[in-house]
């Protein structure tokens, strides 16, 4: 990628790993441009001098209601359009370990009490149910390809829209449903597989501190949902691969895109190496 990740990291005050990912580099010698394209964790304790020099024209959002209600972003007085995509699907988790009437309701007490940090709440209900938290983890991950294609669709028709103008796009922490956001925007531009596993791992590097303060707080059975793990976006990019014919199959026939839009994004988003 021959990228600097603490180059990408934008100096927001209230976030930890929102990042620009402007600068890394396709096989053809282009690379994306900086300053449009923003990832991040949540903004709830945003400074907003700080987010307004960004010049956000979209702000997408793609935690859960439960989540939003309990830590909203925080843009006040920004005149951005907040477009809440939630990757929050029954189908997507635990399905193999809860029942189904059963797992909305264990999902939202899940979080607050994950939002709360009460992690030993957290580790309890994954121990009382059995959870496979690794293998689960992993199952999710290959999820997000297929259960929640209709929203990431929605997202790349944001970025189609935004026609050049900054967005920034996030969830909790910018590891999971970020990541794999960006994994698809980086697949779409046409960004090599290791790259785009470079910058998914990035997380633990920018974020080292926070999350070596989770697995302080935590039992050890959720260590595998702490930071971003090579085997969960393995999963994801080779579902994709195997099951929806790889990226640009993928890009056409789950994202919706059309021949135009992919030039249309890559026109927008990427650039000459300097």
């Amino acid at each position: 990628m021959g990228v600097n990740v603490f180059d990408q990291l934008v100096p927001v005050g209230g976030t930890k790993n929102l990042r620009d990912i402007g600068g890394i580099a396709t096989p053809d010698g282009l690379v994306v441009r900086s300053g449009l394209l923003f990832r991040a964790d949540t903004l709830h304790e945003a400074v907003v001098a700080d987010l307004a020099r960004l010049n956000l024209a979209c702000v997408v959002d793609f935690r859960s209601e439960a989540e939003v209600e309990r830590r909203p972003d925080r843009l006040d007085g920004l005149d951005v359009r907040w477009v809440n995509l939630p990757v929050d699907n029954p189908r997507s988790s635990g399905s193999q370990f809860v029942e189904k009437e059963d797992l909305p309701e264990f999902r939202v007490e899940m979080i607050q009490h994950w939002l709360n940090r009460d992690f030993e709440a957290v580790g309890r209900m994954v121990d009382e149910r059995s959870i496979d938290i690794a293998g689960d983890r992993v199952k999710r991950y290959q999820s997000f390809a297929t259960d929640f294609a209709p929203v990431f669709a929605e997202f790349f028709a944001e970025l189609v829209a935004a026609m050049g103008r900054p967005l920034l796009y996030h969830c909790e922490g910018g590891t999971d449903r970020t990541g794999v956001a960006t994994a698809l925007v980086l697949g779409v531009l046409g960004v090599e597989r290791e790259a785009v596993m470079e910058d998914y791992l990035a997380t633990n590097t920018v974020a080292a501190d926070e999350l070596e303060e989770l697995r302080q707080l935590a039992p050890p059975v959720l260590w595998p949902i702490i930071g971003a793990r090579q085997e969960q976006m393995e999963a994801f990019l080779d579902h994709i691969d195997s099951e929806c014919g790889g990226i640009d199959s993928y890009a056409r026939s789950h994202l919706h895109l059309t021949d135009e839009n992919i030039a249309q994004l890559r026109s927008t988003y990427l650039s000459s190496a300097q």
